[in-house]
């Protein structure tokens, strides 16, 4: 008989044909809430489908004697046991039983299972490909096992749920594969030594695979336990060292998100009770997930560290901070699905507004209160960029946000939102130019659209000002679609942008799959004449060069992490200046040696209280994106001393050899704790032994935005305003951020030039509620002399007392001459 003889002959079996036609119908009810937008309540209508199909099969094979002794009765079983997993599975969607599979996981299985049924069909196969078969089916019969091991929590009550229409019965699934796997091999595999050595290859790789990954779970374990039991800087907390000390490879990242994302163990096997459900850590926002080899691994143990250290160390080394925002609802069932991005560009002012409108929808099957959902996006802001508006859609209509404080702002979102379960979105100020914009509800089914306004200025890159695409991390965007309008306020010149754009005179637009990393520039032809005034103060915007001023510095000390080279270090102590670094709590004259041990470090936070003193300091720091925040280290020694630092007046020179600061050393930056200049050591080699250093120009009048090339200027001279009032919004938030330094202002004056400039700062935030009742409630209150939300449409100055006079008289003139007017018809 040929193969296609042979073939023919199997499928003239119906109880087979049948059964493989069930299977994809039945998947494709398992994947139908993602591959369409339903309806449906909850995912249980959707389980029956599958459960009743898989009855009526079992029906249908025991009508035929499917359930009799022979090879074809074999293959329509294989093919019933696999109606039987995706069953499973679909009851696993309404009754979490076990966590998500990773997708490894899944497709393994989903291989073991075709392997069962291709049995059926193992004379049609080459030799080669039935040894193949062999060595899977040993693969299977582990993954069975395994999964066997699983349920056994559950047994009990599943032959309980036995009663209920046979329900209960799917915990028993993992044990008829194991049965089955041992009749196929003892019919088809073991009385062929080939097939048979091939099917103890098949378990001895997958043993050996778990003795290699138990080894490297172990070492992990171990280096992350040294790392937080021996901590090298007392002022740091213990789960800083681990993130500045372990190696951050794959093994590490999963030892530390174990019992976080991962299920582990003890999760799995440990209290053996049906009620050991997996469970959602309201600290780490992800799915939890089942992986095999680190559950069997983790039964040897996991790291001494807690859950919630963990998570802060996941952020410093994995950029996991969106994930790890502290949240008062889950938020996994949500995605993003458009996002609208509108922008007005001044090249002439070097800045930029812009409104991002975001659309965000809840997959969850349910509109009940319970499965409501809370939206969080954090908004990646260029430096010296400020959020200026915010609005919220509530019953169809945009309601515009109120500036209050954070404290005020933070205690009404949680209230209602923890408690009364209504309508707000709140933005907050976070480190390393970054905002949190917040959400809630976002119910079943259904969606919210929330808009966030930011003002930023425009990056000088030599002759050309960039504008850069404002981006964010949140609900998932991989399926989202963009609308992009970008405004030229003036006549753009030499623009480049990328090709998918299209010009209309001097708006540039976009539709398509959403991108978050793009930029576009223009040729800088220079500051134009230009003011804005608002109430008695009226600001502008000048051209910025470096000034060099005195600066007599005696001591340099390194801030070295893994980004440094030895050749820098070399070039440094060239300079033939006393070369400090801070080993062991301590400072140390700088070597090889020690550089050797601190170049191993992933990041620094170099220990800025600690320099006995700043005006003869000269600190050199090369820049490493990941690291910790001020607030991630709340509550530290470190913290509090740099709490104390920034009350005492002074400056210490900060100068980067290249690349972006890390986040703590930008938020010292911003609180204006440096005279800050970056290059290479060549540039200090020629400004040192003049005793100069880059000047700090700033003062109470005066800011300074330096990867704009700008000034933004303050003065009492007011008159015709020219120039949007974003030039007044930029300049109150870097004289706030100024301010926040070791020439802090009180809090009350923070909150007052915030609020006349309506701007998020680390004091002040925008919130919207549903009603006017709420902010009565929380004492949120607008003020009238303010610059109230930006817009695209933009403003004018604010009248001055003596405009507003004018504006009343020529009001009434209006209304005389209209009556005078009538009394003469």
């Amino acid at each position: 008989m040929t193969n296609k003889q042979y073939f023919q002959f199997m499928f003239r079996d119906e109880r087979l044909w049948v059964g493989l036609l069930l299977i994809p119908v039945t998947l494709g009810f398992y994947f139908f809430p993602r591959m369409v937008q339903s309806q449906s309540e909850d995912t249980f209508p959707l389980f029956l489908l599958i459960y009743v199909s898989v009855l009526l099969y079992f029906v249908f094979l025991w009508g035929k004697g499917g359930f009799k002794k022979g090879r074809r009765s074999r293959n329509a079983f294989a093919v019933y046991l696999t109606l039987c997993l995706i069953s499973c599975f679909a009851l696993n969607k309404c009754m979490e039983i076990f966590a998500v599979s990773t997708d490894w996981w899944a497709i393994t299985l989903g291989v073991c299972c075709i392997n069962n049924i291709a049995y059926g069909f193992k004379e049609g196969f080459p030799p080669v490909v039935r040894t193949i078969m062999a060595f899977i089916l040993g693969v299977s019969t582990c993954c069975f096992l395994y999964l066997m091991f699983c349920m056994l929590p559950t047994c009990i009550i599943g032959a309980i749920g036995m009663i209920v229409f046979g329900i209960g019965g799917h915990v028993f699934i993992p044990l008829l594969f194991l049965i089955y796997t041992y009749n196929l091999v003892s019919a088809c595999v073991w009385f062929r030594p080939t097939y048979r050595y091939a099917y103890l290859v098949g378990i001895g790789s997958v043993v050996a695979l778990i003795i290699v990954y138990t080894m490297l779970w172990k070492n992990a374990v171990s280096a992350i336990d040294d790392a937080y039991l021996r901590t090298d800087n007392e002022d740091l907390p213990a789960w800083e060292n681990v993130a500045r000390k372990t190696p951050g490879n794959a093994m590490t990242e999963r030892v530390l998100k174990a019992g976080i994302v991962y299920q582990t163990g003890n999760d799995a096997f440990g209290d053996w009770s049906f009620f050991d459900m997996p469970r959602r850590r309201s600290f780490y926002d992800a799915e939890q997930l089942q992986d095999p080899l680190l559950v069997i691994a983790s039964l040897t143990g996991t790291a001494y560290i807690p859950e919630t250290e963990a998570a802060q160390v996941l952020t410093a080394m994995y950029d996991s901070r969106q994930e790890t925002q502290e949240r008062l609802w889950s938020g996994d069932k949500l995605s993003t699905i458009q996002v609208r991005t509108n922008a007005n560009i001044w090249p002439s002012l070097h800045m930029a507004y812009t409104e991002k409108t975001i659309n965000v929808f809840n997959a969850e099957m349910s509109r009940n209160s319970w499965n409501n959902q809370e939206a969080i996006y954090t908004f990646h802001l260029p430096e010296g960029g400020v959020v200026t508006s915010l609005s919220l859609w509530i019953n169809g209509k945009e309601e515009k946000g109120i500036l209050t404080t954070k404290e005020k702002a933070a205690e009404a979102y949680e209230k209602i939102v923890g408690h009364e379960y209504r309508d707000p979105s709140v933005v907050h100020w976070q480190e390393g130019n970054t905002v949190t914009v917040r959400v809630f509800p976002v119910e079943g089914q259904s969606g919210r659209q929330v808009k966030i306004g930011i003002t930023t200025p425009l990056l000088q890159q030599g002759k050309r000002l960039v504008y850069q695409n404002i981006w964010f991390q949140g609900p998932d965007a991989g399926s989202a679609r963009e609308d992009v309008n970008i405004n030229f306020q003036e006549t753009p010149v030499g623009v480049e942008l990328p090709g998918m754009f299209s010009r209309t005179k001097n708006t540039f637009s976009s539709v398509g799959p959403y991108e978050a990393d793009w930029q576009l520039s223009v040729i800088d032809l220079g500051i134009r004449s230009n003011r804005f005034s608002a109430n008695g103060k009226s600001f502008f915007v000048a051209p910025y060069k470096q000034e060099l001023g005195g600066a007599d510095i005696k001591t340099i000390y390194l801030d070295i992490n893994q980004s440094w080279t030895e050749e820098e270090f070399k070039e440094i102590l060239n300079l033939h200046y006393p070369v400090k670094v801070y080993i062991d709590n301590q400072w140390h004259t700088a070597t090889g040696e020690n550089f050797g041990r601190l170049v191993k470090d992933r990041y620094s936070l170099f220990p800025v209280y600690n320099v006995p003193d700043r005006a003869s300091a000269l600190v050199i720091t090369k820049g490493n994106v990941m690291s910790p925040n001020l607030g991630d280290l709340a509550g530290s020694v470190f913290s509090e001393q740099i709490k104390t630092s920034l009350k005492i007046p002074g400056k210490m020179q900060l100068f980067n050899l290249g690349g972006e600061l890390s986040p703590y050393l930008r938020t010292l930056k911003e609180y204006r704790f440096f005279r800050y200049a970056d290059g290479d050591v060549k540039e200090l080699a020629q400004w040192l032994p003049q005793h100069q250093f880059p000047r700090d120009i700033e003062n109470d009048n005066r800011v300074v935005i330096a990867p704009a090339g700008v000034t933004i200027n303050m003065d009492d001279q007011t008159g015709v305003s020219n120039a949007p009032d974003h030039l007044m919004r930029l300049f109150a938030y870097n004289h706030i951020m100024q301010k926040m330094g070791p020439q802090k202002m009180s809090d009350s004056e923070i909150i007052a030039t915030a609020k006349e400039s309506y701007i998020v700062t680390p004091a002040s935030s925008l919130i919207v509620l549903e009603t006017q009742a709420d902010y009565d409630r929380f004492d949120i209150h607008d003020d009238a002399n303010s610059l109230k939300n930006a817009s695209l449409k933009g403003k004018g100055a604010v009248p001055e007392p003596h405009e507003w006079a004018l504006i009343i008289i020529g009001l009434v003139c209006i209304v005389w001459f209209k009556k005078k007017r009538a009394v003469a018809i």
